[in-house]
């Protein structure tokens, strides 16, 4: 007598292929989000052009203080830039892990995690954002609210400890062979069976 989970997957009920295929084609409506990081791209283009081409119109550019500021404005961008093409470019690695490598053999779902080998740089460019705008908002000196530079200072000690974490995470991730993670399989499946 044969187990149920031996039948071949074009034996298995009806409603059960039907999930599985709603399930993975649910990453179609990560679609309209790239367009949109494409769209904000694109605005954040412009806008670079835009603070670059008025300091040059209004002379700007010829008071050292506005010129350091804008530099700094403009790096900002730049890693924010940066920013949205690694987050896009991992998030549609993901996108097609999970249509076109979604299930293993035996019908069950493949997890990959497509955004690990980036999250040190994530996290990276994340601190150096907050530093750049923690440096402009010193250097340019506007009698705001000390309490909003302190709030913006412990962000970017948050995200700086957060982006050891990961540093630390990471080394050690590569540490773990991947002959253990097989035997840690293989013994998973003989336990399984």
């Amino acid at each position: 007598m044969s187990d149920k989970t031996d039948a071949p997957a074009d034996q298995r009920p009806r409603a059960e292929r039907v999930l599985r295929r709603a399930v993975l084609s649910i990453h179609v409506l990560q679609l309209p989000l790239f367009f949109g990081l494409m769209l904000a791209l694109l605005v954040l283009t412009v806008s670079f052009f835009y603070a670059l081409g008025e300091a040059v119109y209004t002379l700007d550019f010829l008071d050292r203080d506005k010129t350091i500021l804008l530099v700094l404005d403009l790096l900002d961008m730049v890693f924010i830039a940066n920013l949205i093409v690694m987050v896009m470019v991992s998030a549609y690695n993901a996108y097609f892990a999970a249509t076109r490598r979604g299930l293993r053999r035996d019908g069950l779902f493949i997890y990959s995690d497509e955004f690990q080998p980036v999250k040190t740089r994530i996290a990276a460019t994340l601190v150096i954002i907050t530093g750049i705008h923690l440096v402009h908002e010193v250097l340019a000196g506007d009698p705001g609210d000390p309490y909003d530079l302190l709030v913006l200072g412990a962000t970017h000690l948050i995200l700086l400890v957060s982006a050891a974490v990961f540093v630390v995470v990471g080394r050690y991730e590569k540490r773990v062979s991947p002959e253990h993670e097989d035997a840690a399989d293989q013994k998973g499946d003989e336990n399984g069976k």
